[in-house]
């Protein structure tokens, strides 16, 4: 396995804001990328630069050696980039199985029966096929979350982009989902992962990228970077004279 994803000297702004700067990094095929940091650090707006909702302004992004730094986020997402949201989006009029087949039909643009058996496998994967005609807005939090991950997956993506997904559950329910993302790298997913649960970033994950105002503070492994005294000052809070 090879490198899948390739930053470079990125730089993402909204109209004269700027807000990601100079950053760069490498994710592995099949590998849990961890990216920390504190509120205001860039985590989501790297997303949206990653995934073509806002075009960086400089640096290139590298997917699968192809250059997909001016492509639009249709385009990046047929070429297998899926992303969740930190709050759940799901139609809520919709049932759990038509939420996840309209990402199979329009957004992997399968056919009516192909996108069918995939989203029936993705159901069945993610816990929630005996859900599957439950409308979207009558689900748990939990299940909102699956549902969240669902509609990533049916789109059918190389690497998915979770933002957030174990934000306001129990510990019971973190290590449902963290279970989850196990199961998914298990596959061969490539996953990058936003996350201010510590233990997701601690046990699931085999690198952490930690950003501070929109730049790369720190990236190793899990045990490094978490014990690392610039975690402890800029994401913890923790001041250095402590």
């Amino acid at each position: 396995m090879g490198t899948i994803l390739k930053v470079d000297n990125l730089h993402v702004a909204y109209g004269k804001f700027k807000i990601i700067h100079e950053l760069s990094f490498e994710v592995e095929e099949g590998q849990v990328l961890g990216v920390i940091g504190p509120n205001g650090a860039g985590k989501t707006t790297l997303f949206n630069g990653l995934m073509g909702v806002v075009i960086p302004y400089e640096g290139t992004i590298l997917f699968e050696d192809k250059d997909i730094t001016k492509l639009t986020a249709d385009k990046r997402c047929r070429l297998g980039l899926g992303r969740t949201y930190q709050v759940p989006r799901p139609f809520e009029g919709l049932t759990v199985f038509e939420n996840v087949l309209v990402g199979a039909s329009y957004g992997r643009g399968m056919s009516e029966g192909n996108s069918r058996a995939h989203t029936i496998e993705v159901l069945k994967r993610t816990g929630l096929y005996g859900k599957r005609d439950i409308l979207a807005g009558h689900l748990p939090l939990l299940d909102r979350k699956r549902l969240e991950i669902a509609r990533g997956l049916a789109t059918d993506p190389k690497i998915l982009l979770l933002d957030e997904v174990a934000a306001g559950l129990t510990d019971a329910e973190v290590h449902d989902v963290m279970d989850l993302v196990a199961d998914l790298k298990s596959m061969g997913l490539t996953i990058i992962w936003i996350e201010h649960v510590l233990k997701t970033m601690e046990e699931s994950t085999d690198k952490i990228l930690g950003l501070v105002t929109g730049t790369k503070l720190i990236y190793g492994d899990p045990q490094y970077v978490m014990n690392s005294k610039e975690v402890e000052e800029v994401y913890l809070g923790v001041d250095e004279d402590e």
